[in-house]
This record gives C-alpha cells, sequence and structure tokens, in this order.
C-alpha cells in the first residue's frame, strides 16, 4: 500500500493543504475571529503538550497556515455572499423577493445558453447596471431565463465570453430554511450564481462577440453537439455522448440523471480525472507509437489537455482534473516523477488559493476524496480479491476504496447510500472511455468523412445505452441502493479515523483488528442512520409543523402516540424534486422515519408535487385523497407509486373520525360529491381538524367559499385556535366571515417569497389581524413548529422568532 499522506517521509505538502483547506473551511463557515483563536488555542496548548522545539515550531505553523486559510475563507464569504450587486438589491427592494423594476445589466455570458423547460437560460456575470440613464458597478452573477419561441432559435448566439446587455427582472433566490436544512450562508456559498431572473423576449437580449480565444473555444463545443447530434439519432444517448466529451449535460433528462445517480454511476458523464486521465494516456500511447523520447509524448499531452480544458470550459472538475494533470505532466517534463499525494496537495492548495469556495464545494469533496483514497488504498484493498487478473483486480480495489471515502458524503449530502457502483463500474468505466475515444472519432471525423464518423457514432449510441440500461441493475435489486437520513459529524469524524486506522500500512495486527470493528461499527450506523439526535417531540406533546416549501403546502403532524401525518407535500414545475432534497429531509430531522399517513389535500402541484419522492422515501401506511379526480395524471400516477410501495389508497369525506390516541381528527370538507371531477378544484380540498385538549387545529388546504359557509358555533370553540390559512393567504379564501367566526389565536400561511400571486393578500392579513392572531409566514418567519401538551402552545420559526402561551385552569 502506498505511504499514508501524513507520514514523515512524504513531506509537509499534504499536511499544510490539510490545514489550509480546513481553516478556509473554516473561515467560510464561521468567523475568521473564531477560527484563529482555535488555531492559537491549539498552538498554546502544544507548549505544554509537545516540549521539543522543532516539533513545537511545525505545529506552530501549521497553526499560522489555519489562521491565513480562514482569514482567507472569511474574506471570500463576505464577498460571495454580498457582492455589489446583492448589496445594490438589498437596497432598491428592501425585504421584497423582487426588484422593483426591471433592471438593465451588462456583462459576459459565463458559459453556453442551455435549453430547458423554463426557457433559456444565461447564466451572466453583470459588471454594470443601469440605474438612472447611468452606469454604475455592480459585479456578481445573475442566472436569468429568456422566454419566448425566439430564445431557442437565438441559443447558439448565447456562447461564453459573449458580451450581453438585457433587461432582467430580478429577484432574490429561493432559500427554504427546514429543520435539518442547511445554513441560509452555506446555501448561497454553493449555489452557483447571487441573483435569479427572467428576460420577457430573446429580442431584448443585445450580444457582441467575445475575444477569439473564446469564440474559438464556442466554435469547437458547437460543432461537437451539432456532429453528435448529427450522427447519433437517440436523443438520450446523442446526451450522454456530448456530456462526457465537452461537460454539457442540458439534453440529460432529470430521469436519467437521477437513475444513474442511484447506480453510482453518474460520475462518468461528469467530466472528472477520469477523462482526463484517459486523454493524457491516448495522447502519449499514441505518440510512442511515432516518436520514440517520453517527453515528446509528454508534451503533446501537456498542450491537448490545456487545450481541452480551455475548450470545455471552467467548470470546477475540469480546472481540477486539468490543474492535476498539467501539474504531474510538468513533473514529468522536468524529468522528476510526482508522487501522487503531493500532486493532489498541490493542486488542493491552488484551487483554495485561487478559489476559496472550493472548500465546501461538494463537486470537489467529491474529486478529492475518491481521488486521495485509490491512492492510498485502491492497491491492498484490490488484493482482498485474491489473484484474479489486475484490470479486474484494479477496478475492484479502486471502486471499493472510493465508495468507502465517498459514502458518508453520499449519505450527508444527497441522502443515498448505494451499493451496485461496485458492481456497475466493470460497465460503465469501459463503456464512458469507449463513448469518449468514439465520440471524439466522431467530431474529428464529421467534416470529412462521414460514413466512418457514422460508423463512430454507432459505437459510441452502443456503449451509451450499455451505461444507460446498467443502471436497471437497482430496479432489479432496489436493496443496492437506498435512501438515508445523515447522521451527526461526529460519526462521520470516527468513520474516517477508525478506516483510516484500520488501513494503515504496518500497524499491529491488534490496533487493526479493533479499529475494523469501530469501523464496521460507524458504517453500519451511516448505513442505516438509527434516530439519534432528532428533535423528535415527547410522548405527551402534539407537533404541528409547516414547512419551508415555497409556493406551496406541506405540513408534519406528529402524535403524543409516535404516529405521523403529513398534509401535502409541496412541489412546483421544473426538475427541482422538492419531495426528495426538502420535505423528505425536514421530516427525518423531526424524527419521522416512516409516516403512518400521507393525505393529498387536493392534486394541484404545489400540493402534490412532492409525494412520489415522500411516498418512496417514507412509504405510509395509508394514503388519503379527498374528491377523485380520474383524469388528473398527477393524481394516478401518485396512486400507482402508492401502490407499488405497499400503501392503502383511502377516500376520505366531511364526517370521517379518527382518534390518535389522544388527539382526535376530524374530517370536515369535502361532502360526497354528486358528479365526477373533470379537473381538480381547490373548493374540493380536505379540510382536517384536530383538537388536543383546549387546543385545536385546523388545516385548510386550498378551500374556500364552499367551505366557508360553514359557521363556526361557540360551543364546539376550543380555547385555543390554530388556523393554517387557506390557499397561501388567497383573497379567494379566509373569508371575513370565517375569520370572525372562527377567530384564530394563531394563524400559519404557507407561500413563497417574492410570488407573483401577492400571497399573502394584504386584506386577508389584515382581517387576522383585526381578529387578535399571531400571524406566522414561511416566506419571512421560514419553517414554523407548534408544540402543544393540550393546554400551553409554543410556535417557533426556523428565523428565530418565537410565541407562547399557556391556557389557564391547568
Amino acid at each position: 500500500m502506498a505511504d499514508g499522506p501524513f507520514h514523515s517521509h512524504s513531506g509537509p505538502g499534504p499536511l499544510i493543504a490539510a490545514c489550509l483547506v480546513a481553516g478556509v473551511a473554516a473561515g467560510l463557515v464561521t468567523t475568521v475571529v473564531f477560527t484563529g483563536a482555535v488555531a492559537s488555542a491549539l498552538a498554546l496548548a502544544s507548549l505544554a503538550l509537545l516540549p521539543d522545539a522543532r516539533t513545537l515550531r511545525h505545529v506552530l505553523a501549521l497553526g499560522a497556515v489555519v489562521a491565513i486559510g480562514a482569514a482567507h475563507g472569511a474574506l471570500a464569504r463576505d464577498q460571495a455572499v454580498a457582492p455589489l450587486l446583492v448589496q445594490w438589491m438589498d437596497e432598491a427592494a428592501g425585504e421584497s423577493a423582487r426588484a422593483p423594476d426591471l433592471v438593465i445589466v451588462r456583462g459576459r455570458l459565463a458559459g453556453d445558453a442551455a435549453r430547458t423547460g423554463f426557457g433559456v437560460r444565461l447564466v451572466i456575470d453583470v459588471r454594470e447596471i443601469r440605474e438612472g440613464g447611468e452606469w454604475r458597478p455592480a459585479p456578481g452573477r445573475v442566472q436569468a431565463y429568456v422566454a419566448g419561441e425566439l430564445a431557442a432559435a437565438r441559443t447558439r448566439d448565447w456562447t461564453a465570453g459573449r458580451a450581453v446587455v438585457a433587461p432582467v427582472a430580478l429577484r432574490r433566490p429561493q432559500v427554504l430554511l427546514n429543520p435539518g436544512s442547511s445554513e441560509d450562508v452555506l446555501q448561497a456559498l454553493r449555489r452557483p450564481y447571487h441573483l435569479a431572473g427572467t428576460i420577457k423576449s430573446a429580442a431584448l437580449v443585445t450580444v457582441e462577440p467575445a475575444p477569439w480565444w473564446h469564440e474559438t473555444a464556442a466554435a469547437v463545443r458547437r460543432h461537437v453537439r451539432d456532429a453528435i447530434a448529427s450522427h447519433v439519432h437517440r436523443e438520450t444517448q446523442a446526451a450522454i455522448v456530448t456530456a462526457i466529451l465537452i461537460g454539457d449535460r442540458a439534453g440529460l433528462s432529470d430521469e436519467v440523471e437521477r437513475r444513474l445517480q442511484a447506480a453510482g454511476t453518474y460520475h462518468v458523464i461528469a467530466i472528472s480525472g477520469g477523462n482526463v486521465a484517459l486523454l493524457v494516456l491516448l495522447t502519449i500511447g499514441a505518440v510512442r507509437l511515432v516518436v520514440r523520447p517520453h517527453r515528446a509524448g509528454v508534451c503533446l499531452a501537456l498542450v491537448i489537455v490545456l487545450a481541452y480544458g480551455w475548450v470545455v470550459g471552467g467548470e470546477s472538475s475540469v480546472q481540477r482534473a486539468v490543474t492535476a494533470a498539467a501539474i504531474y505532466l510538468g513533473a514529468r517534463l522536468a524529468g522528476l516523477v510526482p508522487r501522487a499525494v503531493h500532486v493532489l496537495a498541490t493542486v488542493a492548495i491552488l484551487i483554495v488559493g485561487v478559489d476559496p469556495l472550493a472548500a465546501v464545494d461538494v463537486g470537489a469533496w467529491l474529486s478529492f476524496g475518491a481521488t486521495l483514497a485509490i491512492v492510498l488504498y485502491a492497491d491492498d484493498l484490490g488484493r482482498l480479491f485474491g489473484r484474479s487478473k489486475r484490470l479486474p483486480r484494479s477496478i475492484l480495489g479502486a471502486t471499493l476504496a472510493a465508495e468507502l471515502a465517498l459514502m458518508p458524503i453520499g449519505a450527508a449530502v444527497f441522502s443515498r447510500v448505494t451499493l451496485a457502483g461496485l458492481v456497475l463500474n466493470f460497465i460503465a468505466i469501459p463503456a464512458m472511455a469507449i463513448v469518449q475515444l468514439a465520440g471524439l472519432l466522431v467530431a474529428v471525423l464529421d467534416p470529412w468523412w462521414t460514413a466512418g464518423a457514422a460508423t463512430a457514432a454507432s459505437v459510441a449510441d452502443l456503449a451509451a445505452t450499455w451505461l444507460l440500461n446498467s443502471a436497471a441493475l437497482v430496479d432489479i435489486a432496489p436493496w443496492l441502493s437506498w435512501r438515508v437520513p445523515p447522521v451527526s459529524t461526529g460519526w462521520t469524524i470516527l468513520y474516517y479515523l477508525a478506516w483510516a486506522a484500520a488501513l494503515r500500512p504496518h500497524a499491529p495486527a491488534r490496533a487493526r483488528r479493533l479499529s475494523l470493528g469501530v469501523a464496521a461499527v460507524a458504517t453500519v450506523v451511516l448505513m442505516t442512520a438509527p434516530d439519534f439526535g432528532t428533535t423528535r417531540p415527547s410522548r405527551d406533546r402534539l407537533r404541528v409543523a409547516m414547512l419551508d416549501v415555497g409556493q406551496g403546502d406541506a405540513i408534519a403532524v406528529q402524535f403524543p402516540s409516535g404516529e405521523s401525518l403529513l398534509v401535502d407535500t409541496g412541489g412546483s414545475p421544473g426538475p427541482f424534486d422538492i419531495g426528495g432534497r426538502v420535505v423528505t429531509p425536514a421530516l427525518w430531522a423531526l424524527g419521522i422515519r416512516r409516516l403512518d399517513w400521507l393525505a393529498i389535500t387536493h392534486g394541484d402541484l404545489d400540493h402534490i408535487g412532492g409525494a412520489r419522492a415522500v411516498v418512496a422515501d417514507l412509504e405510509p401506511r395509508e394514503v388519503w385523497e379527498g374528491v377523485p379526480v380520474p383524469r388528473s395524471r398527477e393524481l394516478q400516477t401518485l396512486r400507482d407509486v402508492a401502490r407499488a410501495t405497499g400503501s392503502v389508497w383511502r377516500r376520505l369525506q366531511s364526517g370521517d373520525r379518527l382518534e390518535v390516541g389522544e388527539v382526535l381528527l376530524e374530517v370536515l370538507h369535502p361532502p360526497p360529491p354528486d358528479w365526477e371531477r373533470q379537473k381538480v378544484r381547490n373548493d374540493d380540498s380536505l379540510v382536517l381538524r384536530l383538537v388536543y385538549g383546549r387546543v385545536e387545529f385546523l388545516l385548510t388546504g386550498d378551500a374556500g367559499s364552499e367551505f366557508e359557509r360553514r359557521t363556526w358555533d361557540e360551543g364546539e370553540r376550543a380555547m385555543m385556535r390554530v388556523l393554517k390559512v387557506a390557499h397561501h393567504g388567497s383573497r379567494t379564501s379566509s373569508s371575513a366571515a370565517l375569520v370572525s367566526s372562527y377567530r384564530p389565536d394563531v394563524a400559519l400561511i404557507s407561500a413563497g417569497r417574492g410570488n407573483l400571486f401577492g400571497h399573502p393578500a394584504p386584506d386577508v392579513l389584515g382581517r387576522l389581524v383585526n381578529a387578535g392572531a399571531e400571524i406566522f409566514r414561511t416566506d419571512r418567519d421560514a419553517a414554523v413548529i407548534v408544540d402543544t401538551d393540550g393546554w400551553r402552545v409554543s410556535v417557533r420559526s426556523m428565523s428565530g422568532r418565537t410565541w407562547d402561551v399557556r391556557m389557564t385552569g391547568k
């Protein structure tokens, strides 16, 4: 096995890189003062622990590296979170999520335009904005969508590096804060743009040519896309080939990406070290067939790698791979044979030096983690598979090393553990290599030999099909890939320390066995995520949590008996999986591992959009609906998913009751329908009433006038009432008659920040205020959690706002 990176004879580079990256990461997510204080404390503690002067100097030097990295990270955080463009937005929009007027921006395109379901996406590095007839500096990055039919025709004109001027309706990016979600600052650091926006028409976009090097690179990318589209006739396979060649994944459907992620083979379609390494080996091998001197091949490989990085663009994974290859090839030209660990350390120092945000970039974690594990442990792990042939043994060892290194990251960030990659990489890696080589031939041969290009395209198409179809293994054996809640950071640290100790060369056998046992325990914890450290309510409390799902509804109910109900799942048009990425993780953080009931108030997308993922992840015992709508595709799809997971599909109507321990659940609406619905209606929403002691919750979905005709008799009034305001606070619900009759003490409103509908409506808010209700709304307070023991009601929001009342009599 290769020696570990921190052994004395490996030099100080890896340790310096680790300290610098740790300092930068700490500076990004905490403060430079805090991190500097920790580094100083460690250095001072070493005075007593390390009497050797030389060792002490090393510790002090490393502490200084951590402190320097922290300062670098803190400065980068401030620049990334609040550049001048964001500062201008804060002044112009105030608390609003949208700029009051269209803003004319001037800058350069950060990448090629991409067609999406919402229009054509442009990423603009803004330099100036026009205000009051004058241009003012306002650097920052904007992701804008261009609407209209003309946009698709002009996509080829909008390439990276070109100057652009356009009027943009700017808005703040959506930040969803729920139990278990990342802090808003960390979300901002990981977001690849500062503000979002829309452009009404492509006719409003003025574009000018870029410098020649950008134009040449764009022309090469355009040629690759055209050649692949001309010769690889199946759309999905063409998208895979294009992604592997130039990193353009715009043509891949969300379903394909999800399947590859579940199979553990998504890495092969994201340009990384494997693609660049293959290019290097191919170049050196081809040159050696013609020219004997080894340096000639290395020199040409260096030129090709740099040209490849220039053509493909500035994606972070490409930069890392090209930087590593350039350092290695440059050292070989100088007559040196650098150790892989030293190359990685140098790349890490350069990357975080130039771009400190790489320290919190999940892609960087995956790239460096997998590569470091392969370098250090692949050979020894490969020997576990006996005397099999060298290539299969090497692939198995490298795959196992990478899977061990990346499993905690996959569990923490993507909530997924997959073992399928251990098998599928034997197909995916060779398929990727064939796709890359055949795709390159298609691009090279297309201008002058159509038959040859077509033959190469057939090979690329076949290899892409192998790659795509191999993911079907997860369908056949779904136990090879599963979703898990994240565990605490402590378990992750223990996992890495234990495995590093267990795989340490020349370690005593007894210590290795002990470390292996600890590593096995930590692995089982990460793979199963037992219910440690969640915020499950105590046994005598009812909890109702209104989740922050933007312009939608999702309300989790945890009963004192331990059972759970989810009312709606949020959702919106587009590829974002709000069920799998927002709702399920929030429920996990609340202590819900499996749902007992899922209630869909009605079939509108903002209520049902996340349901498929929630049903797959949490497998509710029953799924409830109110009025059926046979022609609703969303409801029928959900019914099929529920049937596949074994959930019972049940219809509820007014008068149905369920006692869950001491909590009474009543269905107040809808009544039995007297005609078959042809489409989903707000007025058919399920309305649920929960009563626990002297506290009542009314969950209204989007119910409107048909439900609100009901009168509320004082005799049935609980002493404390919590109202989930219907239809996000729209004027079509929460009538004056309902509010004055029901008289809520707390009003909960789920609405998206800066939504286009103006929710919640000012007159609805006025009625609630006049009724004496304390109002909590997700567009300002983020997720809101209400806990009650039947007498006392405590409300807290993820923004930090709280409200607490105890009823008299207990």
